[in-house]
């Protein structure tokens, strides 16, 4: 009895250690912000005054550690919104070679950690994935944002970053 008993108690404490999150655990939560500020693009949305309204970063998360995506492109966007006309996500659409995302969910506060985070309290951020891309198309990934009563704009990663360790 004593023996089924220290089993199950053994089982259990290895599958509550296999729940963490990868995030928690993962080797580059000591990533330099050059390497997070390379695989991130900035993108401005301003009215017919010129006034800035919305700020968008969207963060390239394949290129940090690709390991873990088991085969699809992942995001993090980052949005400022200070137009009360614009209600987002509800008039956003996001595509990548035209094709809508495979999911887009809205990342709780107590989800951030050194990789997914906010620079501004004031934002939001959301989690995107895409289906996965072959090498060829990557060196052409653009992701194409709409929002409604604004020009569509274009995050750009297809032109190449080089690896560097300042």
């Amino acid at each position: 009895m004593r023996i089924i008993f220290i089993t199950i108690l053994l089982f259990f404490s290895l599958l509550c250690f296999g729940c963490s999150s990868y995030f928690t655990k993962s080797e580059f939560l000591d990533i330099p912000q050059e390497l997070l500020a390379q695989n991130s693009r900035v993108i401005l949305f301003s009215d017919k005054d010129e006034k800035l309204k919305i700020t968008a970063r969207l963060t390239h998360l394949n290129g940090l550690d690709n390991g873990i995506y088991n085969g699809r492109q992942y995001f993090f966007l980052e949005i400022f919104n200070d137009d009360d006309n614009a209600i987002l996500p509800d008039s956003m659409q996001i595509s990548m070679f035209d094709k809508k995302p495979l999911w887009m969910r809205h990342v709780e506060s107590r989800e951030f950690d050194d990789l997914l985070f906010l620079q501004n309290n004031l934002s939001s951020g959301y989690l995107i994935a895409f289906k996965n891309i072959s090498a060829t198309q990557r060196k052409k990934m653009k992701i194409k944002i709409s929002i409604e009563s604004f020009e569509p704009k274009v995050f750009d990663f297809s032109y190449i970053m080089l690896n560097s360790k300042l």
